[in-house]
């Protein structure tokens, strides 16, 4: 995007403010989806079923929406770039999403979302060690400075709000670590394939393999309830597939569409902020001042970060 399309004040077109209706609405859903998450769990649901419905109801949207765009996609990708997307889709739609559905099953949404905002941190470290891009001194203070808010945002040395957040804290910063992973080993790879064949031959994939993992789960003596829960559950599942998942990924792709990748990004920033707020709205959800003060460094120190990446974008 060039520096004049940016600085120049936008023309309050009709594709304009679609455009930032569509990120509006796209935010606000993904910023929901933990909220919706959390209240399955309050109806019993577990973090394998809950993932399981949203893989199955969010496939064959993803894969309608695939054949909606088809016409205007780029040729057919090579067979080796498929295979790619479908094995790194196992990163995103897999393996980050079961690490933390079952984490947000101990910590709060907002100290999950939190967590969640650190995948930065890990594609920073994971570019350096695979020797991707160097990493500079303002690098290492803001690693510096976003572990110490997670310490913050997970008890600090309150002892019995840390031992309570731990394991799923851990789980949590691992699955944005697996999305840190699957943002360094895909970026050239979207643009070959582009962002919703990945979508929908990342999402066809994981379906397979969540399939398998609860084969495997029930093979090892762990049974995994699907079909007992009571209808408000199946119905906050759908929410969780469609209205968190599937919805704000359209949304989002129509919203850049129209007013940029750039202005995209600014909105997409709110997200956290509306988690948070929805989070003590919807689910009462109350954090010690430790932990406020740790969601805070987090968010101001990733807020600057990407913000800063995007003026030097904007630059080039």
């Amino acid at each position: 995007m060039s520096k004049v399309e940016v600085n120049t004040p936008p023309k309050l077109n009709h594709p304009f403010l679609a455009g930032m209706l569509f990120m509006i609405v796209g935010t606000l859903c993904f910023a929901s989806k933990s909220i919706f998450i959390k209240w399955a769990y309050t109806f019993g649901a577990t973090p394998e079923s809950t993932l399981f419905f949203r893989q199955m109801i969010a496939t064959p949207l993803f894969c309608i929406i695939f054949l909606m765009y088809r016409a205007k996609l780029s040729e057919k990708p090579a067979k080796a770039d498929i295979v790619r997307a479908g094995i790194t889709g196992l990163l995103v739609f897999f393996l980050s999403p079961l690490l933390d559905f079952i984490g947000l099953h101990y910590v709060s949404a907002i100290v999950e979302r939190m967590l969640v905002m650190s995948y930065p941190i890990f594609v920073m470290i994971i570019s350096f060690f695979g020797k991707i891009e160097k990493i500079t001194a303002s690098d290492i203070i803001s690693v510096v400075v976003v572990s110490i808010g997670i310490f913050f945002s997970i008890g600090g040395w309150n002892l019995h709000e840390l031992s309570a957040n731990i394991f799923g804290a851990f789980l949590v910063l691992l699955s944005s670590a697996v999305y840190g992973l699957y943002l360094v080993l895909s970026g050239q790879l979207v643009r070959k394939v582009g962002s919703i064949r990945m979508n929908a031959y990342g999402m066809s994939l994981a379906s397979i393999a969540m399939v398998l993992f609860l084969i495997a789960r029930k093979g090892f003596g762990y049974q995994t309830e699907l079909w007992s829960f009571q209808p408000p559950v199946y119905f906050l599942f759908f929410i969780i597939a469609v209205f968190t998942t599937v919805v704000p990924f359209l949304f989002m792709l129509e919203g850049i569409k129209r007013i940029g990748a750039v202005r995209g990004s600014l909105i997409s920033m709110m997200g956290p902020i509306i988690t948070i707020i929805f989070g003590a709205f919807f689910l009462g959800e109350r954090l010690t001042w430790i932990q406020w003060i740790g969601c805070f460094i987090v968010l101001s120190m990733i807020t600057f970060s990407e913000g800063r990446k995007i003026k030097l974008k904007v630059r080039a």
